[in-house]
């Protein structure tokens, strides 16, 4: 009888200890993360560059709301840490290949429990234009060989001389038989187009505030008064 109530008792411990279970707290990840990497085109990372991160308020206005600015370290990286899922404005600060400033301006967009890596060579963010010469004497005839310059509008300076403004273009050239001559320069950046004799360097004509979108080809034709 005492091996049976012993068994008994047993059997009842064992049961017991059955229905225990372990309580294990799992914390599911509510964020993402986000690093921006700007490189040459050697896919050299180009250092202290200032990178701003924007959340987008999706209202009447379009408002951005500044979230962080990071500086790239020596590889280029900004990191940007844990951050909510959302679509995010990224804005790089005039990072500079060649000593031309570029403008980068695009959206990333990050998901809960994923590491977005985004690697952004500078000189893909550019446009190219077409510029045509003409005489304003007969606007059939293409003319060859004139000065051309696409400055920054925010650097050029009408009362300089062509000399000087050619320090602060970013690309220049001479118009080819067919009166053309073709730049690859940065994407949403305002240019002035300046004309000019490339024997005696005097000023034919500029205009100014035209810009070109990434990828895009914008084609341009003007004219000249030649004496």
């Amino acid at each position: 009888m005492k091996s049976k109530f012993t068994l008994l008792i047993l059997l009842l411990a064992i049961f017991a200890s059955c229905k225990k279970t372990t309580n294990v707290d799992v914390k599911l990840s509510t964020s993402g993360k986000l690093s921006y990497r700007l490189t040459d085109d050697a896919g050299k990372g180009l250092p202290n560059v200032k990178v701003s991160l924007f959340d987008r308020q999706d209202n009447y206005s379009n408002t951005n709301i500044l979230l962080d600015t990071r500086l790239t370290d020596p590889n280029g990286l900004a990191d940007f840490g844990d951050l909510n899922p959302n679509n995010y404005l990224l804005v790089a600060d005039s990072p500079k290949v060649n000593n031309i400033a570029y403008f980068i301006q695009e959206y990333v967009q990050v998901i809960t429990g994923a590491v977005k890596q985004k690697e952004v060579k500078v000189t893909d963010h550019s446009g190219t234009f077409n510029i045509v010469v003409k005489s304003y004497n007969n606007p059939n005839q293409p003319l060859k060989n004139i000065g051309v310059m696409m400055i920054p509008s925010a650097k050029f300076n009408y009362s300089l001389s062509t000399v000087a403004n050619l320090k602060v273009a970013d690309a220049s050239g001479l118009t080819n038989a067919d009166g053309l001559v073709t730049f690859k320069v940065p994407s949403n950046k305002q240019y002035t187009i300046y004309l000019y004799n490339s024997v005696t360097n005097a000023v034919f004509n500029y205009n100014g505030n035209l810009l070109v979108q990434k990828g895009a080809t914008y084609s341009y034709t003007t004219g000249v008064y030649l004496q």
